[in-house]
């Protein structure tokens, strides 16, 4: 039970510093942020989730040479275990690359892999929420399309 408490304490370590550091991108704080983002991922080695948002923020804030450094490790665990294609989804987001991240989410969508019934509320996707592509992709999960505007 003790080892149960524990795990459970890391877990909402790992998540609270996961949220502080978008919070603390979305305000402008990006060092701050990243830091954040940093730690959480450093906690959960492997764990992809947490990896791939990093990835993301990195893209987000103009450090392009890291996100592609995060894609790389994420391809490097693809190579020995299942990695979702949602999770990739989060670093092309980032890069900009916003077809490759919605081939991606189609592929999560048709797989069933990863979070994809949340990509309407994630603020991680907000940058594909206008493409016709993410409407559709909505669209297909019965979820109705966010505002665009």
């Amino acid at each position: 039970m003790k080892k149960k408490i524990i795990w459970i304490t890391v877990i909402v370590v790992i998540l609270a510093g996961s949220v502080l550091g978008w919070a603390l991108i979305k305000k402008g704080r990006s060092t701050e942020g990243l830091g954040e983002l940093e730690h959480a991922a450093s906690l959960s080695p492997g764990n992809t989730l947490f990896l791939s948002q990093l990835g993301e923020a990195y893209g987000l804030t103009g450090d392009l040479p890291r996100a592609r450094d995060v894609l790389g490790q994420l391809h490097a665990m693809a190579e020995t275990r299942f990695v979702t294609p949602y999770h990739f989804a989060y670093v092309y987001t980032g890069l900009g690359e916003l077809d490759k991240a919605l081939d991606l989410l189609e592929v999560a969508v048709e797989e069933r892999a990863g979070g994809a019934y949340g990509i309407k509320g994630s603020f991680l996707f907000t940058p594909l929420r206008a493409h016709p592509r993410f409407i559709a992709l909505v669209r297909k999960l019965n979820l109705v399309p966010a505002e665009t505007g």
